[in-house]
């Protein structure tokens, strides 16, 4: 989190965030912060949702529906804060080129028969995937999660790729080797979809 902190200027921890259901500022409570962004509005992070320091959320005091913010929290309180934002994917030219439209059987699942191979998949690639790519991923891989086990999960899609870019977007600061389908994975165990392996 030191490099976080470090990405914000001494400005932006002093401005306050004015919004129609209250004021959002350094030293309040996770439950005042609560009051304002509000649990349907936060945002699964894989690894990072039991975090109980380390809040995101849907940013709706924003005009673009892509923007989140994400806040720190010390001893139940506010430390400081950051607005970020899921680039536009680089498509065009990569290894996973869409063009709109384009008839396809099987885009990611099961690898064998599909267009792209999605378990091999990183978080790296995420943002070179349109948002088409991303909901097909998540329903494709949820489904062959419910054939290879017999189950009957359903997810928030939305909720999914919002999550899963936001960790994509670390992972490129990180350089974190992730696959996507381990943080879907991370994202149902978080939801108690599903268990951790032994």
């Amino acid at each position: 989190m030191a490099q976080s902190a470090a990405n914000v200027s001494e400005e932006e921890h002093k401005k306050d965030i004015i919004t129609k259901l209250g004021t959002v500022h350094i030293g309040m409570t996770e439950a005042e912060l609560y009051q304002i962004f509000q649990e349907n509005d936060r945002i699964l992070i894989p690894k990072r949702m039991l975090d109980k320091e380390w809040h995101v959320f849907r940013d709706w005091t924003s005009k673009n529906p892509n923007d989140v913010i994400t806040f720190y929290l010390k001893n139940g309180r506010v430390i400081w804060w950051e607005k970020q934002y899921n680039p536009s994917p680089a498509n065009k030219g990569s290894a996973y080129e869409y063009k709109p439209g384009e008839k396809i059987d099987k885009w990611f699942f099961p690898p064998s028969k599909a267009r792209w191979d999605g378990s091999k998949l990183k978080l790296l690639d995420w943002h070179k995937l349109v948002r088409a790519q991303k909901v097909t991923f998540i329903l494709e891989y949820i489904k062959q999660v419910n054939e290879t086990f017999g189950s009957n999960i359903s997810v928030d899609v939305d909720r999914y790729i919002l999550g899963i870019d936001y960790d994509a977007d670390i992972a490129i600061r990180s350089w974190d080797n992730v696959l996507v389908a381990e943080a879907v994975n991370e994202l149902l165990i978080s939801e108690g979809k599903a268990k951790p392996k032994p």
